[in-house]
């Protein structure tokens, strides 16, 4: 038996609203009997949410008038492109303590440090600047930082 996917919409929502919009949505569709099958949000929410439906109109119906809804982007929305939101790439860069790394974000970029700590469950790096006149800790990303050289 082949099994029906139901179709993919992408919600625009003001940023660090999105859990607020998912309990309002929820409520919603269970409370109307509107056609919407799941809501995610991604872990690295950036202003979207996406809606499983039955329909377009069915979305549409769901997210009227809600606060924090920017609007309903036209068209379906690949699963491709969801899964690979939802499951982002693990660097291949492998970075230890002491390796000297430059700040490829923010206000920093282009700054150098050395790698003090890591904590490769969360992907963050604490980084001391080279260039600062006293040591200064940043808690970054690994995605955030670049190896420039690696450390003895």
């Amino acid at each position: 038996m082949a099994q029906e996917r139901c179709p993919v919409y992408t919600v625009s929502v003001v940023s660090r609203q999105e859990y607020n919009v998912v309990i309002v949505l929820k409520m919603r569709a269970e409370s109307a009997k509107i056609p919407i099958y799941s809501i995610v949000v991604p872990p690295e929410s950036f202003g979207v949410l996406f809606m499983e439906g039955e329909s377009l109109p069915a979305v549409n119906r769901a997210v009227y008038g809600v606060k924090h809804v920017k609007g309903v982007m036209r068209g379906v929305t690949n699963v491709d492109e969801v899964m690979k939101i939802l499951k982002p790439a693990k660097p291949a860069v492998e970075i230890d303590v002491n390796d000297e790394v430059e700040i490829t974000a923010d206000v920093l970029k282009g700054s150098r440090g050395r790698v003090t700590f890591i904590d490769k469950e969360k992907g963050i790096v604490r980084v001391e600047l080279l260039d600062s006149a006293f040591p200064m800790p940043l808690d970054l990303k690994i995605s955030e930082v670049k190896l420039v050289k690696k450390g003895q």
